[in-house]
């Protein structure tokens, strides 16, 4: 078969991650497929085309299509492509894509903002903020069912929510899950002597709350305010990886309670987890958060959002409460913190719950999977 791969559109984030982590584990599988790879300048710059087989073909595709100034040129040379190539299937390892192949097309999509109109989050916007990214959204939506003729999501819940928004066919959406990075089998990541190793410090019977996250208005992490005072007699840390700029405008009050280290690279992520004591995720809206699977292998607890996209990838593995309750959420806090029985039970679920996951190699099988299905 004839695998055309597309990811001409992806720049920046998990969607990133996650194309570069199915393309390198396909050089691994034994097939006698021919994979040829769109790749953005983004993917190019990671991707070692040396040691990729003879049946890989790789095209350097320089400007991305979601670009209006540029998408018309960018389309006609997809077009000229595949029409060289002549694909069984395409697959865009996430969309809109903003490319009609003359193929049958299955794309990837995990954007929460789009398939979640009348989620919470929408609430934490300005007016003007919030009006953008809803037309942002049926923009997108538009160039996702217009482009694809297949669709493939990270969770049931997201699914289910993709379809209802969208009017698509259930029996067109498939579901293949998301995991953590490969890095944290990697011991080496939490040794200090390592060069991406994160020191702390010392701890001082301190109990670390930890949340690698950015500053989106869905992870809701100005809660953080609202719990400091309910946290006063307690020894409690919150620790965030902020620029400069959005922890200033979030915490503009200085506190002791609050460690921000500043963005970090994804390799020092598995030596901050060591030391820190349990996951806070106060998220209002997401689609399989790695942050989920990230806590369990690093066994630690997690304390999360009583939402559906949060209680489908946790189960029984964590402590749930109302993101929008501080009280809530700090008797939660400090339930955990005084029940060292309940921190071991949930660790325990949670090392139970992540085998349980895709690993990188399956992930990337059930993707060639579902293309074959989908190709016949």
């Amino acid at each position: 078969m004839n695998f055309l791969i597309n990811t001409s559109n992806l720049y920046v984030g998990g969607g990133l991650q996650v194309a570069l982590s199915f393309i390198n584990e396909l050089k691994q599988i034994n097939t006698r497929q021919e994979y040829h790879v769109f790749l953005s300048q983004a993917v190019d710059k990671q991707i070692d085309q040396k040691k990729f087989p003879t049946n890989f073909h790789f095209y350097l595709i320089e400007r991305s299509p979601s670009s209006l100034k540029t998408r018309k040129q960018i389309v006609r040379q997809l077009d000229a492509l595949e029409e060289q190539i002549k694909p069984d299937i395409v697959f865009s390892v996430f969309g809109p894509s903003y490319w009609k192949p003359k193929a049958k097309h299955l794309t990837g999509f995990a954007d929460g903002w789009v398939y979640n109109p009348h989620s919470i989050a929408y609430s934490r916007l300005s007016f003007l903020t919030r009006m953008k990214r809803k037309l942002h959204g049926k923009y997108k939506s538009y160039y996702l069912k217009k482009d694809a003729d297949y669709f493939v999501m990270e969770t049931e819940d997201a699914k289910k929510k993709l379809s209802t928004t969208l009017n698509i066919n259930e029996e067109n959406i498939f579901v293949v899950g998301n995991t953590y990075s490969t890095i944290f089998d990697n011991s080496h990541f939490i040794q200090e002597q390592d060069k991406y190793y994160i020191n702390l410090q010392s701890k001082e019977d301190e109990f670390r709350l930890i949340y690698i996250a950015h500053n989106h208005p869905n992870k809701n992490l100005q809660i953080i305010n609202d719990l400091l005072p309910l946290l006063e007699d307690t020894n409690i840390k919150f620790v965030l990886t902020l620029d400069e700029d959005s922890f200033t405008n979030l915490f503009p009050k200085q506190t002791d309670k609050i460690i921000n280290l500043g963005p970090i690279l994804q390799k020092s992520c598995p030596s901050v987890y060591k030391q820190c004591d349990a996951l806070f995720a106060p998220t209002l809206l997401e689609t399989f958060s790695a942050a989920y699977p990230e806590a369990m292998k690093m066994e630690k607890p997690i304390l999360t959002s009583n939402y559906s996209f949060a209680t489908e990838v946790c189960q029984d593995a964590a402590l749930y409460f109302d993101p929008l309750d501080p009280t809530e959420i700090a008797k939660k806090i400090k339930l955990l913190i005084a029940d060292e029985a309940l921190q071991k039970e949930l660790v325990e679920k949670g090392k139970k719950r992540v085998k349980e996951f895709e690993t990188a190699r399956s992930r990337a099988e059930k993707y060639i999977s579902i293309c074959e299905q989908i190709s016949l």
